[in-house]
């Protein structure tokens, strides 16, 4: 996993890791420089005319020190100074110091020059870009953006708030991004991972071991920081013995929400589900899913608890509100099956509508006893209800909003996003990433089944949340391959029954 940092810690290691090695700051600008040309020289290995685009701080001096490598090394290379090169400071002076004897060609922002380049560096804003653009980066940005030119982007793409993810419009739309030391909080969620196309993280020799006293905002993970973490299966295992699940939502006009997660934590791995539904649903559910057991539950027939007392089973987990709706119905179902987690002492999962009742019933009883475990799934108008926050500030500090959530709820919230957040009370780790292909219905009840399934199977619920959000994120990417619309929720199945086998 690799460790994520906000953009004051990062300066501060920056310092601390140069005094430590016993060398000047401008060793790592040069450093810098050199990971960004090389990444240039891989990525576009034909390119010949090259635009470096610089504004006033070190972000600057990176892009200089670019400039003068590749005029080195043979290519044609065009400075655009936002901000005049002899009025640069400090290293980003030093840098200039180095080219200026090169007498490279200086020109002013213009459609024309961008539109010649091979590719564009965006030298223009760094980590410490906050507030508004001023007109002339916003002008020159957008000439960037509209001149359809592969762009190079040293840290972050100009325009995008390090400490958030969130960007300014216009924001340079980057085809690589070349991260420097450490993860930046813009680098691993929110629009940040749309704005800077693929991304690439050079350590400058700065040691991972060693963070100087700073502390990271979070760990990002990767599938294949987990794979590993998923139990092995004995030859002569079985179904008992890996795990019964209990799943409850889908009233009568959402019945495909608990479907999807009943069939994703059956095709993950769980010996047995047992499913409740809204009794409309569950012919339907049936030839979806013959290998569960689907139970209907009508209040005016039979309640929740009367059945569980008729069919009297063990449990080892359950998942609870995925297509639950807000009816009277819903109510009810959430009320007696919420009470017979407390009273199992069952790991929880509350997804969905299962949210919607929770906060109510908080609302109107707010000592009301939880059950534990407890995970729970939010989306950000979600998040927002559940700590009375309004979306926008949600948004724009989506790891503090988890981990407020984690310590308010004394539970395991995953937030999900652009980067999806788990946070546990203690630690925080950012899983996944973007795609378009997967803003469609039914994902998030697909990872809930997946999350309970591998409770069962006998992970810790911290350790089914982070796993499950990996596999399901890669499975999702598989799936969607070159598409960015269109994909279905039940498509990632299978996928998801691949990668838990691998």
């Amino acid at each position: 996993m690799h460790p994520v940092f906000k953009a004051d810690s990062i300066k501060v290691i920056e310092q601390a890791a140069a005094k430590a090695q016993g060398f000047a700051l401008f060793e790592l600008m040069q450093r810098a420089g050199r990971a960004a040309y090389d990444c240039l020289e891989r990525e576009w290995p034909l390119a010949h005319r090259i635009v470096v685009v610089t504004g006033s701080g070190n972000n600057a001096g990176d892009g200089l020190v670019l400039a003068r490598l590749a005029t080195e090394a043979g290519m044609q290379v065009t400075l655009v100074p936002i901000k005049p090169l002899d009025e640069l400071r400090g290293d980003a002076a030093t840098a200039w110091k180095q080219l200026e004897s090169l007498n490279l060609t200086q020109r002013e922002p213009d459609a024309m020059i961008f539109e010649q380049a091979d590719v564009i560096v965006d030298a223009l804003l760094g980590t410490g870009f906050n507030g508004q653009l001023r007109d002339n980066y916003a002008e020159v940005i957008e000439q960037i953006n509209q001149a359809g030119i592969p762009v190079l982007a040293l840290d972050l793409p100009s325009g995008v708030y390090a400490d958030s993810g969130l960007c300014s419009e216009p924001h340079i739309q980057a085809d690589h991004t070349v991260s420097f030391i450490f993860y930046k909080v813009c680098q691993v969620i929110n629009e940040g991972l749309a704005a800077q196309g693929e991304l690439h993280l050079a350590s400058l020799g700065v040691s991972q071991s060693h963070f100087h006293q700073q502390q990271p905002v979070a760990w990002k993970q990767s599938y294949s920081d987990v794979i590993d973490e998923i139990p092995e299966r004995s030859a002569t295992a079985y179904k008992h013995a890996c795990g019964h699940l209990l799943c409850v939502g889908s009233d009568f006009t959402m019945g495909g929400a608990i479907m999807l997660a009943t069939e994703t934590a059956l095709r993950s791995g769980a010996g047995l589900v047992t499913t409740f539904l809204h009794p409309d649903n569950r012919s339907a559910a049936l030839g979806f899913c013959p290998e569960a057991m689907w139970h209907g539950v009508a209040f005016e027939e039979l309640s929740f608890n009367s059945l569980i007392d008729a069919n009297p089973k063990h449990f080892d987990a359950m998942v609870l509100g995925p297509g639950l709706g807000r009816s009277e119905w819903g109510r009810q179902v959430f009320e007696q099956s919420f009470a017979f987690a407390r009273q199992q002492k069952m790991p929880c999962l509350i997804d969905g509508d299962g949210l919607y009742w929770l906060q109510l019933f908080l609302e109107q009883e707010p000592k009301l006893e939880l059950p534990q475990p407890l995970i729970v799934t939010p989306h950000v108008g979600e998040a927002a209800r559940l700590l009375s926050w309004d979306t926008a500030k949600v948004s724009e500090d989506r790891i503090s909003a988890a981990q407020a959530i984690a310590d308010g709820y004394n539970c395991i919230c995953l937030l999900k996003g652009a980067g999806t957040i788990l946070a546990d009370g203690q630690q925080v780790v950012i899983a996944g990433g973007a795609h378009p292909a997967m803003a469609t219905a039914g994902l998030g009840d697909v990872l809930s089944g997946l999350i309970g399934s591998l409770i069962v199977q006998g992970m810790s619920p911290w350790d089914a949340t982070r796993v499950a959000t990996s596999i399901h994120f890669t499975a999702g990417v598989e799936v969607a391959r070159d598409r960015v619309r269109g994909m279905l929720a039940s498509e990632l199945i299978e996928s998801i029954h691949y990668w838990v086998n691998r």
